[in-house]
């Protein structure tokens, strides 16, 4: 069903551009393009290249047999429900959003208006521009699911732009997302928080995030080859007390935030560490004892 399949691309931000761009590269078709203003689906269609056309939603919905509304999350089932109300798409278009979180019921109008199939694509990666999409949706996972015919779609289009599909179960989109959002999202946050304690100890926030490059990327893959289990290092994992106890004592004069996050990710490390064997349980308490003071401090 891949091979002359023309595509429409509802939504030209950097995921809808960025797979625009892919899709015409491996040599398919992107027939339209529209919404996000006349000036952005403009760029967005001369950025796609080929023989893509700007246009209006409806008449997007209307070319495409694989409409893709890469929307905001909170805006895609109102302009299903909208296209479909106008029966602007046609029967067995494969109708697919690209959001981590909602699954592809939220699309149910096109199916139950017009006969189309619904699906979902989300690419687990990060994209702060197009330019970032254009050169990380190759190599990175698209998590599929919906209606069979739509699927089979979907993992083709994956497979064109580079990309490794994979299913997943329309019930775990939401704690899925919640995963990547923890992974990636949070990852910034502790990141940050880490940048926050090493100014505090008269570092500069420039050359902590410098230094601790080489050591943030041996962890991932050391998380990645490994395991958690095995990837653990530092104090807690080698029942570190004395430690812990210094860090706790230290962190007494840090915001609240600040002490809830190390405390939090400290009981996560014990986890880990207890799952893993590397640990005993009496050090396991103390360690928990210990984390368990930045907790109740006022």
């Amino acid at each position: 069903m891949m091979p002359g399949l023309d595509i429409s691309i509802i939504g030209p931000g950097k995921v809808g551009t960025a797979v625009g761009v892919l899709a015409v590269r491996s040599g398919l078709r992107v027939v339209a393009v529209a919404g996000g203003g006349a000036d952005r689906t403009r760029a967005a269609a001369e950025q796609i290249g080929g023989d893509v056309q700007a246009c209006s939603p409806a008449e997007a919905a209307t070319a495409g047999r694989l409409v893709l509304l890469t929307v905001p999350d909170d805006a895609i089932a109102a302009v299903c429900e909208g296209l479909a109300a106008a029966k602007a798409f046609t029967a067995g278009t494969v109708v697919a959003h690209c959001s981590g979180a909602l699954p592809s019921g939220v699309l149910s109008a096109a199916r139950d208006c017009c006969g189309c199939h619904v699906g979902s694509m989300h690419p687990l990666q990060t994209f702060p521009t197009v330019a970032a999409a254009l050169e990380r949706l190759a190599g990175a996972y698209c998590f599929c699911e919906g209606d069979e015919p739509a699927v089979e779609v979907l993992e083709r289009l994956a497979g064109r732009i580079g990309a490794t599909a994979a299913r997943i179960d329309p019930a775990g989109k939401v704690l899925y997302h919640a995963a990547a959002v923890m992974a990636c999202n949070y990852m910034v946050s502790v990141l940050d928080a880490a940048a926050a304690l090493a100014e505090s100890a008269g570092l500069e926030r420039s050359t902590w995030l410098a230094a601790s490059a080489p050591m943030l990327r041996a962890g991932l893959a050391n998380v990645t080859a490994m395991g958690p289990e095995e990837a653990l290092t530092g104090p807690i994992v080698r029942g570190d007390v004395a430690t812990v106890d210094r860090h706790v004592a230290a962190l007494a004069g840090c915001g609240p935030g600040l002490r809830r996050l190390y405390a939090a990710a400290g009981h996560r490390a014990v986890e880990i560490a207890r799952r893993g064997g590397r640990i005993c349980e009496a050090k396991a308490n103390e360690v928990i004892t210990s984390l368990n003071h930045l907790l109740n401090q006022e």
